[in-house]
């Protein structure tokens, strides 16, 4: 009979590690749930079952908490499209446009609208969030680069196109919770793929002239 191998005990990094990833994971699900008025430290700590008392020996405050959750959603956000182009790259700016979508529709992505909405009347939210959404979304357009059909925009076309995209893609996203127009959703990325094509067009055409 073999010998039971000792439990190899955690340390205290990957302790704190741990405690920290069921903060933010409830904070991102009360978020996404209950929204950010709902999402009180005493919900946090009954989702995670983490005590008050260590909540705050991770965190100084619930605006650290939120913000901090904020960040863990913009780095999954990145993360999966990032392995989803590794794996299938978009054949086409439609098919690009349609991974966009999907991401922007994804549960989590729900709390940067919350959260987004809710530093309009939280001043201190908005200066906290402001620098995080600004990296956010600087590094979605640097991964809008790895895209075959989109490597062809010149670095301010590209941002054009992308942060355009981005901000009527989460205009739907909001809206089609009460008015849903499927048929219209779908027109809208072939007239989104058309627009990215005319840029394109153009730009080929200046650089003949």
């Amino acid at each position: 009979m073999d010998a039971q191998q000792p439990v190899r005990r955690r340390t205290q990094r990957e302790r704190r590690e741990a405690t920290v990833a069921r903060l933010l994971d409830a904070t991102i699900a009360a978020i996404a749930e209950a929204g950010y008025a709902g999402t009180s430290v005493g919900e946090v700590c009954a989702r995670s079952g983490v005590s008050r008392g260590g909540l705050f020996r991770h965190f100084d405050s619930r605006l650290d908490l939120v913000v901090a959750a904020a960040e863990r959603v913009a780095a999954r956000h990145l993360e999966a499209a990032a392995d989803h182009l590794a794996a299938a790259p978009p054949a086409d700016l439609r098919a690009a446009l349609a991974l966009m979508r999907g991401r922007h529709r994804d549960r989590e992505n729900v709390v940067w609208f919350e959260l987004m909405v809710a530093a309009r009347t939280d001043a201190d939210l908005r200066a906290r969030l402001a620098p995080v959404a600004e990296r956010f979304f600087a590094d979605i357009t640097r991964l809008a680069r790895r895209v075959p059909a989109l490597a062809c925009f010149p670095d301010e076309t590209l941002h054009l196109l992308v942060s355009s995209t981005r901000n009527l893609l989460d205009g739907e996203t909001i809206s089609r919770t009460l008015v849903p127009e499927p048929d219209v959703e779908e027109a809208r990325l072939d007239f989104l793929a058309d627009f990215a094509r005319l840029l394109a067009a153009r730009r080929t055409s200046a650089s003949i002239i």
